[in-house]
């Protein structure tokens, strides 16, 4: 049997709210057999750009190079199928996104959680970007390049019993200066909590009292395009 038809007969498709022109869906194994390495019984997220099967292949060529290096709290490719479109399948990371999850919990948590997505972004920052193929970093305005998440948002992270899973949408994956992904989050912070709760995001990537606000403020002018 075909691996779509796979996925077709022996999983349930549950349509995911995706916050891009991605068609997304959570695939749950419904059993009596067939799955097998190549079609894990595990939940799988199955993921396509409609209108852009280029952007699909990106997406699963970026998930691929990070799992041959080594680059943790991402997704773990499984396939890509292409036929009528391009599909990308990977395993779906345990828990809810930190925007939906934030609706429901206390200021507390919320700060707790936020010093944790803090640490998260600085620990992917430190991935080597030696022999990384995918770079961003314009002369003069990427100066303190980083292994760069490219779209660093609260819908963004995954949270799982209060802490960080990994992050997913990494088709933006790659060489840019840190403040890139700093200031993606600033926004979103600012948009869906309040200014209030920056200094724990800053406090866990350990920047809070060397931020640089005059290059934060650039890049978050950048970003906003």
């Amino acid at each position: 049997m075909h691996t779509f038809e796979i996925y077709e007969e022996y999983y349930d498709w549950i349509p995911l709210k995706s916050g891009s022109e991605a068609q997304t869906y959570m695939l749950e194994y419904g059993g009596e057999d067939a799955p097998n390495i190549y079609q894990p019984k595990e939940s799988l997220i199955a993921k396509s750009y409609p209108e852009d099967a280029s952007r699909t292949r990106k997406e699963y060529k970026r998930l691929l190079w990070m799992e041959l290096n080594g680059v943790n709290g991402v997704p773990k490719p499984v396939t890509l199928y292409e036929e009528d479109q391009a599909c990308l399948f990977y395993l779906a990371l345990p828990g809810r996104d930190a925007e939906t999850f934030f609706h429901s919990e206390s200021s507390e948590t919320i700060i707790s959680t936020l010093k944790q997505i803090g640490r998260y972004l600085s620990f992917f920052h430190k991935q080597s970007i030696d022999g990384c193929p995918f770079v961003y970093s314009e002369e003069g305005l990427h100066t303190d390049l980083v292994f760069s998440h490219g779209d660093f948002s609260l819908s963004n992270i995954i949270v799982n019993e209060n802490y960080i899973t990994g992050s997913v949408d990494v088709s933006g994956i790659g060489v840019r200066d840190r403040y890139f992904d700093l200031a993606v989050m600033t926004r979103d912070i600012e948009r869906h909590l309040g200014n209030k709760y920056l200094e724990h995001f800053y406090e866990g990537y350990r920047i809070k009292d060397d931020l640089d606000i005059e290059k934060l403020s650039r890049f978050m002018k950048i970003t906003a395009n």
